[in-house]
């Protein structure tokens, strides 16, 4: 009787394991797609470093980890609904024969908590952990009723207040920079951040900057993340519909150095929907040293001609002004930025001559510029912007050139000539409110605007056209 019981039970075996096969592979096939193409690649890919997220990760580029960080890092695709899914992904990880070096996690505070995450990180000691949480845009805030809000500004807050510290992990915490949330070109849905701003992201992700979390920083994050959303649900800003406009901006590094939805042009388009080129030019001036030298008059008579040959191909002037020709808005109104003076002060050029238009001095290079627009396009706005406060030179008080000329003689060189050529004026050095006891929060270098300085200059120019719009109606 017992050899039957045993022998039933024998041929039992393979019915059992055939159905708990059969359930392994139910499972697989329950899981999303993504999911599934996410374990295939972990189980057949030779990788260093990974990137699992609560959030979308479209945008972040894995070879921009290997150029920035010397990572060979290993992307996901899933966006993880919960954190027992983030596990499931480490343990995956931890069974595929790699070293891992650095585990990256996007992690929404609304989703876990931090003794999940302690758990975690406790768990895999041997790898880095850099940590970064989510940072919806400013649409996502203000779309949330008051009860979703406060419940989820407390997530954040109770967060980062408890964060998981340990010698294998860093936190980073950008929601509360109304630079990166509130421009709408950073982001293509509330979740999912546009390549610039997740470019930015990634290589912020460093304990070296500013935006990773202390213990004693994390109250003040807080606290600012509270006062900013209030804000915008409170008193959302808006600004004016420009999409009728075409923006050229002509500048030094102020301008050329910066790119896509970050740069100062980048964030006059994502806020008022103007078409924007970006014809900046870094280390250049207004003033031709040379009668050959490519500076602010030769580069404008070059965009009227449609001869670029004199100009560097592998510099943004080449590019944005063969950007602007190859397809030009000829139904919207065109305005010109000029944002020249800090390197006509850095190598002393001289202020003016007898000749008014002396393109070898600073007010006749402007001058110049100003009267080049205006035979060619008479009906196209001008704005003259005067350069930033700089901390360098004495915070521009030291004396340059055989006559001694300081940062605020060319500030005032565009101002006169503002007013004297009838042209809009946009005042950066004074009306920034940059000093030298404040620069380091406008100034990434002591000489260019940083990334919340550029916001403003963008929302200025936004406001001025706007403002002398209405006034002229």
């Amino acid at each position: 009787m017992e050899n039957k019981k045993f022998s039933k039970y024998l041929l039992a075996i393979p019915a059992v394991i055939l159905l708990a096969g059969a359930l392994l592979v139910l499972s697989y096939f329950m899981k999303p797609r993504a999911q599934r193409e996410d374990y295939k690649r972990i189980s057949s890919t030779r990788y260093d470093s990974v990137f699992l997220s609560m959030f979308p990760l479209d945008n972040y580029r894995e070879e921009d980890f290997s150029g920035y960080y010397g990572l060979t890092l290993l992307k996901t695709s899933y966006c993880i609904p919960r954190f027992q899914v983030m596990e499931q992904y480490m343990k995956k990880i931890s069974k595929s024969g790699n070293a891992i070096r650095t585990v990256y996690l996007g992690i929404r505070p609304d989703m876990t908590d931090p003794e999940e995450l302690r758990s975690l990180i406790t768990r895999y000691p041997s790898a880095g952990f850099e940590i970064l949480l989510s940072f919806p845009s400013a649409s996502y805030w203000t779309g949330l009723s008051q009860e979703d809000y406060d419940r989820i500004l407390a997530d954040y807050c109770d967060f980062l207040t408890a964060l998981p510290y340990s010698s294998n992990s860093h936190f980073y915490f950008l929601a509360d920079q109304e630079w990166l949330i509130a421009n709408p070109a950073n982001y293509e849905s509330e979740w999912l951040s546009a390549e610039d701003a997740s470019l930015t992201a990634m290589t912020h992700m460093n304990p070296g900057y500013q935006y990773l979390v202390t213990e004693e920083k994390a109250a003040s994050l807080c606290s600012s993340l509270t006062e900013l959303t209030e804000k915008l649900r409170r008193e959302p800003e808006t600004f004016p519909d420009l999409s009728d406009m075409c923006i050229l901006f002509f500048g030094d590094s102020v301008i050329g150095n910066f790119v896509g939805t970050l740069s100062i042009p980048g964030v006059v388009a994502g806020l008022s929907g103007a078409t924007v080129f970006n014809c900046g030019y870094g280390g250049n001036s207004a003033v031709m040293a040379t009668p050959d030298a490519v500076a602010l008059p030769s580069i404008l008579d070059a965009f009227f001609s449609r001869d670029l040959s004199a100009l560097p191909e592998t510099e943004q002037v080449y590019r944005g002004i063969s950007a602007y020709l190859a397809d030009p808005p000829e139904d919207k109104e065109l305005c010109f930025v000029i944002n020249y003076g800090l390197n006509d002060y850095f190598c002393g050029y001289d202020i003016a001559s007898e000749d008014p238009l002396d393109v070898s001095t600073f007010s006749g290079a402007m001058r110049k510029a100003v009267q080049t627009i205006r035979a060619n396009r008479p009906d196209a706005r001008i704005i003259l912007c005067t350069p930033n406060f700089v901390n360098f030179f004495d915070a521009g008080t030291e004396p340059h050139g055989s006559k001694g000329y300081v940062l605020t003689d060319y500030v005032e060189v565009v101002t006169a000539l503002s007013r004297e050529l009838g042209t809009d004026l946009l005042d950066n050095y004074n009306e920034l409110g940059i000093t030298v006891n404040n620069h380091e929060e406008y100034l990434q270098d002591m000489v260019h605007p940083n990334l919340p300085c550029r916001y403003i200059i963008g929302k200025n120019i936004c406001s001025l056209i706007g403002n002398l719009r209405r006034t002229q109606q």
